[in-house]
């Protein structure tokens, strides 16, 4: 019986959730080894850990490195499921993956619900929880363009389009990309406080959570769909985009950045640095083994008001179209088709 309570006590120490952590609620984010996309895992990361209230561990079925998507970097897991063991988290946050049909994820997702956890999903992370059969006579949202489909596939779930996040008794879901930021946000006040939800936006130059949202303003115009096939065309102007990180990195804006201007149809970003570069808040993330011969273009990362700065940035090298072209990926109200005309 020692050994059990001494194996124990060491499989807590392992995972940062002794002595006074445990009395923090405890947020998993899933990653998925063959590929996370970037700005969903990293923005409730960020928020989360820049609070101080919660503990949030990014966690993977296995210990290989997650791909960042999209973009060329790697990220190691901080624990694996099988380690989650001992201790079950109060929340769950699923981004958007590449695998959406994995069974034993499927099944550990249904579990938690079971025992009474929270799940939380950042835009086609959806599409993860309705193949898992989570939101059937459930209220979702999903990313815009993934709405139409989604509701063929899955006509248990009422899909709405009027929000940035719908929650439905334990289940949350979020709008595109952008909105995985305010749907934090509103998450910290539950868990820990309006007071630390405020304290952490402003620290974090974020605005407070409105749920508010106009889906039916994002949509593939003609003229988004001339931008994308322009640039898919355009063979002979790719660029490969260099994101260099230094020791403590900003989690938020290096997701941003990856994202964004791997969205652009017109480069491909790369992490660059050291081989392994831990971020602000102990992520450790990994730039390919190998990079291109050369640059074309190197970008620091983003400031305050880290989406809005990135896409500027984006219009700056690519013009206004490719810009807003970003943003509608993004669901972020700079791509909304109004900003178009």
């Amino acid at each position: 019986m020692p050994g059990r309570i001494m194996a124990a006590l060491a499989a807590a120490l392992a995972l940062g959730f002794a002595g006074g952590a445990a009395a923090k609620p405890l947020v998993v984010i899933l990653a998925e080894p063959d590929g996370t996309v970037a700005t969903d895992l990293f923005a409730p990361y960020a928020i989360l850990s820049e609070s101080g209230a919660v503990e949030v561990k990014v966690v993977s079925p296995t210990s290989k490195p997650v791909r960042l998507l999209p973009g060329h970097a790697w990220l190691t897991p901080q624990a694996t499921l099988a380690a989650l063991s001992a201790r079950r988290p109060d929340v769950v946050i699923v981004p958007a993956m590449e695998d959406e049909a994995d069974p034993a994820r499927a099944a550990w997702l249904r579990e938690q619900l079971a025992r009474g956890g929270r799940i939380m999903s950042i835009c086609n992370g959806a599409r993860v929880l309705a193949k898992a059969g989570l939101l059937d006579g459930r209220q979702a949202t999903v990313h815009w363009y993934s709405r139409k489909p989604m509701a063929k596939q899955h006509p248990k779930v009422k899909w709405r389009h009027d929000l940035r996040w719908v929650t439905d008794g334990p289940v949350t879901t979020t709008a595109g990309i952008s909105a995985g930021e305010p749907a934090t946000l509103a998450l910290l006040g539950e868990l820990a406080g309006d007071e630390v939800m405020r304290a952490t936006a402003r620290r974090l130059s974020l605005p407070l959570p409105s749920v508010r949202h106009d889906g039916d303003g994002y949509r593939l115009t003609p003229r988004g769909m001339w931008t994308t096939v322009k640039n898919r065309t355009a063979v002979w102007s790719r660029e490969d985009v260099a994101i260099p990180l230094s020791p403590g990195f900003d989690e938020l804006a290096f997701g941003t950045a990856l994202d964004a201007w791997s969205r652009t149809f017109r480069s491909d970003a790369w992490a660059t640095g050291a081989p392994v570069t831990r971020s602000r808040h102990g992520l450790l993330v990994h730039r390919s083994r190998e990079l291109p011969d050369r640059f074309d273009r190197t970008v620091a990362l983003p400031g305050p008001d880290v989406m809005v700065r990135t896409f500027a940035a984006v219009r700056r090298a690519y013009g206004e179209e490719t810009a807003r072209f970003v943003a509608l990926q993004f669901e972020h109200p700079w791509g909304a088709v109004s900003a178009w005309r």
